[in-house]
């Protein structure tokens, strides 16, 4: 698990996964917290991620979180990592919040966490992340999270996205003025 000052960041394991596709109200009872209707906007995106956990076990820890509320014990989203670091040390982030929680910093909270959790561990390097080619929530919440603008790429639908980055260096360099 990943703490931060209002969310915590519980790693989905097979048996998760397992009650998520039972339902939300499985779910909730399992983890005693609230699990509303629409805590995600891309729920086929459960059964995708559950799979791809199934078939290679070894990226729990760099694959999918749920995001919830300390206070409010509420799911409100989800986050975490598009697969295992790569040989360089570069790993991708990924997150979502529910609309009801949007604009409270929760966003930048959840990326903070991802990106702190993997310079935790020192064969990291770099932590990207793509956005749509548009300034939008996304881009602020990277920002905050001392990402900077790495520059457009296309995807594997042949897409145009932004990348963004923060290194190790630069990441130690602001949370030692912190």
């Amino acid at each position: 698990m990943i703490q931060t000052p209002r969310l915590q960041l519980l790693s989905c394991s097979l048996q998760h996964f397992e009650w998520l596709l039972q339902g939300n109200d499985v779910l909730a009872g399992m983890l005693g917290i609230n699990v509303p209707e629409h805590w995600t906007e891309y729920p086929e995106m459960v059964l995708v991620a559950y799979d791809k956990l199934r078939n290679n076990p070894s990226m729990l820890g760099w694959f999918f979180y749920l995001v919830i509320h300390e206070e409010d014990q509420c799911l409100i989203g989800a986050g975490g990592f598009k697969g295992k670091p790569d040989a360089n040390g570069m790993v991708e982030i990924g997150y979502e919040i529910a609309p009801d929680y949007r604009d409270q910093g929760y966003g930048s909270e959840l990326a903070l966490g991802l990106i702190g959790f993997a310079f935790g561990h020192s064969y990291i390097q770099r932590v990207i992340a793509h956005t749509e080619e548009d300034y939008n929530a996304s881009v602020k919440i990277l920002q905050k999270a001392g990402m900077h603008f790495v520059g457009a790429v296309k995807d594997q639908e042949d897409d145009r996205l932004w990348q963004w980055e923060i290194t190790r260096e630069h990441f130690e360099t602001i949370n030692k003025e912190k």
